[in-house]
């Protein structure tokens, strides 16, 4: 049902009258933060005049209610704040459940305002520094800090959900969501801001900042200069995480987060820590690698646009798409150098890597398919390395050796064996509402590379010969004569067990098999009975070709 005009006309300005509200108590708390009273009733006035004229008509003034709001804000700017950004939380909600014609109007509307909202960090969103600067008790200053947490993460919320999930870009509305790209920059008020607040909250602002990027990158990477504004965001305030070791955590399936990775109902505080630890590195991950592909590759998009400065520590190449390309490559670089180059000796000290990795993408459905997509993007990386400069390519050991650990084929490989060749839990996967998308479209992609790479599918030694000849290649170049000797010695076991480890790859291949030709007669099965929820005539077909793959090996 289509809303009346002038209820459409009263509606609107009602969520202009919050936003009035809104940057009425910012205003307020800003210019009281300052303590100067005087500056503070004219900036309030000013703002209050300046935001009621675009809300005013012959029926309704907002004037006299700002006026009020300035004068009981004083003590109460954060609660205020909170209440109102959840309030448009709970309306743009609303809006979506019921497919309203008015939740376009609400986004446009919002993000509007938000790009006029003070991000200063000494302020705190202008809402947080009023009881700490006028007393130095400790106990009010963590009680501050607290609040303004509290603050910056209904924000967080309100933002999370104007930028709403999508597979792929929204063309329809990517002006809209491009202007949020200006926010991203500012997201590190939050986190520098942070340091005194509790713990939980902390983690619940990062899982939403997190949140928030993901979900612009589909709308912004267009632009590779917000690509680069992501990752430059992602180095200076999650580093640690981004960095943390795959390999400490215990992996345990039954760690499957339930709901919201900070429930503290049901868990014990180290559990609930740890679960929200893994949590923040999963997204922390995804958006580095996304990002340091998209640049990586950037020479081979033409639709790509740049407005990056050019920096010369940085940047390599002559043109600005260059410049970016290497920015991409030496992230990625530095960051697999740092985490994991120092263990890898051999295909199965790689191949730990690969399932500690994935591993730790398994608690969480929904992101386990969007990087086992992503991750099929790794060859690119090399192929990029290759058409540097030679020059620059000994500074990228890190990228090249990540594209090779983490080969499409290897990994289909792990993630079946980790699924313990169940073909009914790829059954499961490609008929949940909510990763059957995605477990499909990898599928797709994998069955097509395993028919275009089929010896590597089949034998495994040709990912441990790719991986041999690197490390040797790495050896002579780095000169390190201790990398050479572990090399060496583990290169000798692996000989001495060559019988075994053969038997072992064939068995991969073998269980692989029963794995995907059991899926195939259990789908044909489901499609006959019309008990499949989708069509999945074109996964079918990709897998009678991998039966015919089978039948000729």
């Amino acid at each position: 049902m289509l809303p009346h005009p002038f209820q459409e006309a009263v509606w609107i300005q009602f969520v202009e009258l919050v936003w009035a509200a809104i940057h009425t108590v910012s205003t307020c708390a800003h210019n009281h933060s300052t303590i100067n009273a005087t500056k503070g009733c004219v900036g309030c006035s000013s703002a209050a005049e300046s935001i009621s004229h675009d809300t005013m008509t012959k029926r309704t003034s907002i004037t006299s209610f700002i006026a009020v709001l300035k004068l009981r804000c004083v003590n109460t700017s954060r609660q205020i704040m909170t209440c109102l950004f959840r309030a448009l939380h709970i309306i743009l909600k609303l809006l979506k459940l019921n497919d309203s014609e008015l939740k376009d109007d609400f986004i446009c509307l919002s993000i509007h305002h938000i790009q006029k909202l003070h991000w200063d960090p000494g302020y705190q969103l202008n809402a947080g520094k009023v009881v700490s600067i006028v007393t130095d008790d400790r106990h009010s200053l963590s009680e501050d800090s607290a609040q303004f947490g509290i603050v910056s993460g209904s924000l967080l919320q309100l933002l999370c959900s104007l930028v709403e999930q999508s597979d792929t870009e929204d063309t329809d509305r990517r002006d809209i969501f491009v202007k949020l790209a200006d926010v991203i920059p500012r997201l590190g008020t939050f986190l520098q801001e942070q340091q005194d607040t509790p713990k939980s909250l902390s983690q619940y602002s990062k899982h939403k900042i997190l949140m928030l990027m993901i979900r612009l990158k589909p709308h912004i990477q267009q632009n590779c200069s917000h690509i680069v504004c992501l990752l430059k965001l992602l180095r200076r305030h999650f580093q640690s995480t981004l960095h943390e070791p795959m390999f400490q955590h215990s992996t345990k399936l039954e760690n499957c987060l339930e709901g919201s990775p900070f429930l503290l109902s049901g868990v014990g505080l180290g559990e609930l820590q740890d679960k929200s630890t893994r949590h923040l590195q999963r997204q922390a991950m995804y958006l580095f690698l996304s990002c340091s592909i998209v640049l990586a590759c950037s020479g081979n998009d033409s639709r790509l646009k740049c407005s990056c400065k050019r920096d010369q520590c940085c940047h390599k190449g002559q043109g600005c798409t260059d410049n970016c390309n290497y920015f991409g490559l030496s992230e990625i670089s530095v960051w697999f150098q740092r985490c994991c180059l120092d263990k890898i000796l051999d295909s199965k000290s790689s191949t730990d890597i690969v399932l500690c990795f994935l591993q730790l993408y398994m608690e969480e459905d929904d992101m386990l398919f969007i990087i086992l997509l992503q991750l099929l993007d790794a060859p690119l990386i090399s192929l990029a390395i290759d058409k540097m400069e030679t020059k620059w390519t000994s500074e990228l050991i890190g990228a090249k050796l990540f594209s090779i650990v983490f080969d499409p084929v290897h990994i289909f490989h792990q993630w079946l064996s980790l699924l313990h060749y169940d073909h009914l839990v790829l059954v499961d996967y490609l008929i949940s509402k909510d990763v059957g998308v995605h477990c499909a479209q990898y599928l797709l992609r994998c069955l097509r590379l395993v028919s275009g790479c089929w010896d590597a599918f089949v034998d495994d030694s040709v990912y441990e010969a790719q991986i041999q000849k690197f490390n040797c290649k790495r050896q002579r170049t780095l000169k390190d004569i201790n990398s050479f000797t572990g090399s060496s010695m583990e290169g000798t076991k692996l000989g001495s067990s060559y019988d075994k480890e053969n038997k072992s790859k064939e068995q991969l291949f073998l269980s692989a098999k029963v794995c995907l030709l059991s899926l195939k007669q259990t789908l044909e099965d489901l499609h006959k009975k019309d008990l499949f929820p989708y069509n999945p005539k074109p996964l079918l077909k990709s897998l009678s070709r991998f039966e015919e793959l089978c039948a000729q090996y």
